[in-house]
């Protein structure tokens, strides 16, 4: 028989979204910001290599490679050789590679955490235990567990760990030597552009995933891990088993690109236009709806808050009314209810907010009636 797999919450919400459907659901970016005609300059001058269309390395091309490396080595200050990059389908690959050849038994990941990578670590059938602070890791690790954190603008609250408390979670790691999967989509997103040396700096037994899907465009599906030699020896077999290799021409049209501009020019225009967006995100909340509770986010796709009311019935009747944002209950792995939502600012333009926003609002009140009746 067949094993029942359950299909992610989001993926299913923007399956059902149309047109007319305000989203702040999935963690888009905005494709207004990507940058259509460098990328269009870049793919030009791969097609006219027919190697473009060829098979190609397993681990990644060397080029892209070396240009991921010199991010690590200028910019997180986290000495990196092209050797120790190994080029994924989307850094959504990387859970599956890594869980499938490290992971035993079980994985601690934050409460609350990620949605793909629950699915993904849920699917290999791992036991998957939360924590909430490193005290809690350090009573339960053992050397045969895994680890999954996102340090910086966390999916889905947006909080990051500050330089003191990496330091504690790299000296529970080195006492007690699991995995550490460290998940850094939104590293390069600081609105103030401030870059923070990862945990995975500090701790060899790790993994650190990377994206180019937040800084240049999704569709390409090109992602990476950065890890010691030997480690991505080890993985290696388990990606080759998946697809071989990441696509060539999408490799290629990527370094290329990093040949030809300034990757972190064009960070700068999408930052800008996030914080911009979340700032008055921020203020259409707190105009329409005050009893939200959030932290204003200084960096990544989304706001994080909590309601008076449960929010899997509020989603609910929001996409009926064509406003779609995500229940918080999706993203902790026991699924526990909760008062919380999950809203991406990146995709939506200021009338989408402020529209969305006052209907959730009004949602809302017809809730209070209700239930006062």
């Amino acid at each position: 028989m067949a094993r029942k797999i359950q299909r992610s919450y989001i993926r299913e919400i923007l399956d059902a979204i149309n047109e007319e459907t305000i989203s702040f659901a999935g963690g888009l970016p905005n494709e207004k910001l990507f940058p259509m005609e460098q990328l269009k300059q870049a793919s030009n001058e791969v097609l006219k290599n027919s190697l473009s269309m060829q098979y190609s390395k397993s681990q990644g091309l060397d080029g892209l490679r070396e240009h991921i490396a010199k991010i690590y080595n200028k910019k997180f200050d986290f000495p990196t050789t092209k050797d120790e990059i190994l080029i994924t389908t989307g850094s959504q690959q990387a859970f599956d590679i890594i869980a499938k050849t490290f992971i035993e038994d079980e994985i601690f990941v934050q409460t609350p955490t990620y949605i793909g990578a629950l699915s993904a670590f849920k699917v290999l059938d791992l036991k998957v235990k939360g924590f909430n602070n490193h005290s809690c890791l350090n009573r339960e690790l053992k050397k045969s567990s895994a680890v999954y954190i996102m340090s910086d603008f966390q999916n889905p609250t947006s909080e990051s760990i500050d330089e003191v408390n990496r330091e504690i979670i790299a000296h529970v790691l080195e006492k007690n030597g699991p995995i550490l999967i460290e998940d850094g989509a939104y590293s390069l997103l600081d609105f103030e552009g401030e870059i923070k040396k990862p945990i995975s700096a500090m701790y060899e037994n790790s993994f650190h995933l990377g994206s180019f899907s937040k800084i240049v465009a999704p569709g390409l599906r090109v992602g990476w891990i950065r890890a010691k030699k030997e480690l991505i020896s080890q993985i290696l077999s388990s990606k080759e088993a998946l697809d071989l290799h990441t696509p060539t021409f999408n490799q290629m049209i990527l370094n290329e690109y990093l040949n030809q501009f300034d990757v972190f020019e064009h960070i700068k225009t999408v930052r800008d236009d996030y914080k911009s967006k979340m700032e008055f995100m921020a203020k259409c909340f707190n105009k329409y709806i005050p009893s939200f509770q959030f932290e204003v986010p200084k960096g990544g796709m989304f706001i994080y808050g909590k309601f008076e009311q449960d929010t899997f019935e509020l989603a609910k009747k929001a996409i009926e009314n064509n406003i779609a944002f995500v229940p918080a209950k999706v993203f902790f792995h026991n699924n526990q209810d909760s008062c919380e939502a999950r809203f991406n600012f990146t995709n939506s333009t200021f009338e989408q907010i402020e529209r969305g926003v006052n209907k959730i609002a009004e949602l809302l009140e017809e809730y209070k009636i209700k239930e006062a009746g």
